[in-house]
């Protein structure tokens, strides 16, 4: 299997959202000032087409230029990408890896991956696979899920490090929990289960003929009929003979039939896996295996896995700490309190210096009153959590229109004025209805 290029994430990873509010005549004149994150921000608009700016790869560029010079490791990453790709300048191998090392040098892990790729495959610099996977490993460190992919096959295929296939299918697991299809995909071809169960055909056959077709395994909670409606594929007699199995102390059948029910997108199947792997029920305790399976929950719509990996990405337990995807799971379960509390632990990760996070209501408002941006959407999630909903929206909508707030923090200040305005409309309307007012 070729060794896969997975260039680019940034539009994620990095953030593109525009400065809210603000015209594009208004960024402009900040960023002709020197305000690195306005340049930034004006080259987002100009590289999406969006805000009043008409998409123009060329003043794109130019302005990521102007604020990597000033240090932004993001739009270092970018440039890095444009020079790579010829957007908006002459394509260039040398000045792409010039500028994705000097943000690899400042922490960002897309450029660490992408300078890993530079190595790899020679673009700009001396191939190289020892470097190549040094710089993978910086990024892999950090949860990004395509670098453990990269490392991953590193191992499988001996280059740069020592062939070993237990490090490379490790590898490959962490990259699918994190939601890496490729390393899924790796990991079937390769014959190996993405939990570390067995997903062979000789493996399965051998398990239905001897396990799950054994009447004898059946035990005392064990529905006969529901067991025959299970072996024909009903996804829901799946789920509950796995239950049956449990209650009866049979853990392995009860996890294959789990894993049977989760295959046809139960995600009650696939949540019970994940909390006998989280807490050690049936077998041993693999934080990594629980969170891949609150993973494939999720997707399938359950709700309180969502928090549940929300909850491993904000902790760090079987998933590199992350509080933006622990955000983005508490948002998909409709968990927004838990969601507003660790978007304050987001917020202050990028800063230094005063503690935002740990501070008091009234040292928030002494700093919000006094134009602090980060303050006044600090205020407004610490007023969300305590369901002070009106106080809050105030805050968060000082936060949006506040010329000195940086993007992520304008971002989530939106969003809460919308969540909250989504609520009071909804709550308008049905006074209204049944009371006529």
């Amino acid at each position: 299997m070729k060794h896969l290029c997975l260039s680019f994430v940034l539009l994620f990873l990095c953030g593109t959202t525009a400065v809210w509010g603000e015209t594009l005549g208004e960024l402009q004149q900040r960023a002709e000032s020197g305000d690195s994150d306005a340049q930034y921000d004006l080259a987002m608009r100009y590289w999406e087409g969006k805000e009043g700016a008409p998409k123009d790869n060329g003043k794109a560029f130019y302005w990521a230029k102007k604020s990597a010079e000033q240090g932004d490791a993001y739009a270092q990453s970018w440039v890095a990408y444009f020079y790579e790709n010829g957007y908006g300048t002459a394509q260039d191998d040398s000045e792409s890896f010039y500028w994705y090392r000097r943000s690899a040098d400042q922490g960002n892990r897309v450029s660490q991956n992408n300078l890993g790729e530079c190595y790899y495959y020679g673009r700009g610099v001396d191939q190289s696979y020892e470097k190549a996977t040094s710089w993978y490993k910086k990024a892999a460190d950090q949860g990004l899920a395509s670098a453990m992919f990269n490392m991953g096959w590193c191992y499988e295929k001996g280059q740069g490090v020592v062939a070993d296939r237990s490090l490379a299918v490790n590898y490959y697991r962490k990259a699918t929990a994190a939601g890496d299809e490729n390393a899924r995909k790796r990991l079937v071809e390769l014959g190996e289960s993405v939990d570390g169960g067995s997903t062979s055909s000789s493996s399965t056959t051998s398990s239905t003929s001897t396990a799950a077709l054994s009447s004898s395994t059946s035990g005392s909670h064990v529905n006969p009929s529901t067991l025959a409606n299970a072996r024909s594929g009903i996804d829901v007699s799946q789920f509950v003979v796995g239950q049956q199995y449990f209650d009866d102390g049979n853990y392995e059948q009860a996890r294959y039939w789990w894993r049977e029910a989760s295959k046809q997108g139960y995600g009650k199947a696939s949540l019970k896996l994940g909390e006998c792997y989280y807490d050690g029920l049936g077998t041993d305790r693999n934080f990594t295996t629980a969170a891949y399976w609150y993973s494939e929950a999720a997707e399938q719509g359950e709700r309180e896995a969502c928090f549940k990996l929300g909850t491993c990405y904000e902790t760090g337990v079987g998933v590199i700490k992350d509080y933006q995807i622990a955000v983005k799971y508490y948002d998909k379960g409709g968990y927004l309190t838990a969601s507003a509390i660790c978007a304050r632990k987001w917020l202050q990760q990028y800063r230094s210096g005063f503690d935002y996070a740990a501070a008091t209501a009234g040292d928030l408002q002494w700093r919000a009153n006094n134009g602090d941006a980060l303050a006044q959407c600090h205020l407004g999630l610490l007023l969300y959590t305590d369901d002070k909903t009106s106080e809050a929206k105030e805050w968060f909508k000082k936060c949006a229109e506040n010329s000195r707030a940086n993007n992520l923090s304008k971002s989530i200040a939106k969003k809460y004025v919308g969540l909250i305005e989504a609520v009071e409309a909804e709550t308008e309307e049905v006074m209204e209805l049944f009371f006529g007012f």
